[in-house]
């Protein structure tokens, strides 16, 4: 791990990243606080996805049908306005 304040690393910000992509903990520190961290990126392999389990899990949202559609709405608003 390592501390580093925002003023060096603006300074020096190639020198951290790869500090960052060969698995070392950046801190980034403002006034003596520890503000952000800078690490590794955790990349995640993705699988296929099964769309027929997604949609029994997660079915669509269909409007419910209520009221003037669209069309009836706009010619209501068209009409009472002339």
């Amino acid at each position: 791990m390592v501390k580093v304040n925002v003023a060096t690393l603006k300074a020096e910000l190639s020198k951290y990243l790869d500090l960052a992509q060969n698995g070392e903990q950046v801190i980034v520190t403002s006034h003596g606080e520890e503000i952000a961290k800078i690490g590794p990126a955790q990349l995640v392999t993705a699988s296929p996805i099964n769309w027929k389990q997604f949609f029994t899990q997660h079915p669509p949202i269909r409007p419910k049908k209520k009221g003037l559609s669209a069309a009836q709405l706009i010619r209501q608003i068209r009409d009472d306005d002339y």
